[in-house]
């Protein structure tokens, strides 16, 4: 398989190595594999990546169903063929492969309070702001969970999602008054995931949920400039 991926040190080096080549399947909108490229960024990897047009439906494509049955992204080929289709498993796997800088955690600890964080995120704010978007969008009708099967809409669970997507974000705000990061005292994958999430909100939610919440809005600004989110998200 063609391609190798370029490490840059801590300087900023440009310094290329052929160290294993990857494939990482991507679609930019969508905030799954958006977490996956952010981690791709800050460890300062270049790894060849192919874009599946989730609104193209080529995610449905025999080609890349023949690799991944489930139909998502992102999704990210080995040099062994293996497939990895989860963002939090793929960020788990470069997090070990490229160790620096840690974002998973360094000792047993850091790494349960990296994955409770991660958990809360996804099954309270990124559920809930797919079940409102997924059950009012005209987008999604038809396809109200993801994959190949056909799912029907059901109009009270976006209403369930609105007010699921509001209680996640205040919990946000309250543990960020009292921390500076979600999980342990520095920046890590939780904070990528949340971050994702916050944004997906906004967008579905159709306003900025942010003034309201000052501890929020402080800490989505301090992501939102560092260099590899810039990269990752621009």
């Amino acid at each position: 398989m063609p391609g190798c991926y370029r490490l840059a040190t801590a300087q900023g080096s440009t310094k290329s190595t052929a160290i294993r080549p990857m494939k990482f399947y991507d679609f930019r909108p969508s905030p799954s594999p958006t977490k996956v490229r952010i981690v791709i960024a800050e460890k300062g990897l270049s790894i060849p990546t192919e874009s599946i047009n989730l609104r193209e439906l080529e995610q449905q494509r025999a080609e890349y169903t023949e690799k991944h049955p489930g139909a998502t992204v992102p999704m990210l080929e080995l040099d062994d063929g293996t497939y990895l289709t989860e963002s939090l498993a793929i960020s788990h796997y470069l997090d070990r492969v490229f160790p620096e800088p840690n974002l998973l955690g360094t000792d047993p600890k850091e790494q349960a309070l990296v994955l409770m964080w991660h958990d809360i995120a996804t099954f309270e704010g990124y559920l809930g702001v797919q079940e409102l978007l997924r059950n009012s969008s005209g987008a999604f009708q038809g396809r109200a969970l993801p994959g190949i099967l056909p799912y029907e809409q059901i109009p009270a669970l976006a209403e369930r999602g609105r007010k699921r997507t509001e209680l996640f974000l205040d919990k946000l705000e309250r543990r960020l008054h009292s921390s500076d990061h979600l999980a342990v005292g520095r920046y890590t994958y939780a904070d990528i995931a949340a971050y994702v999430y916050v944004r997906f909100a906004a967008r579905v939610l159709g306003n900025d949920p942010l003034p309201a919440r000052p501890h929020l809005s402080r800490w989505t600004a301090e992501i939102a400039a560092r260099p590899a989110v810039r990269a990752a998200t621009g």
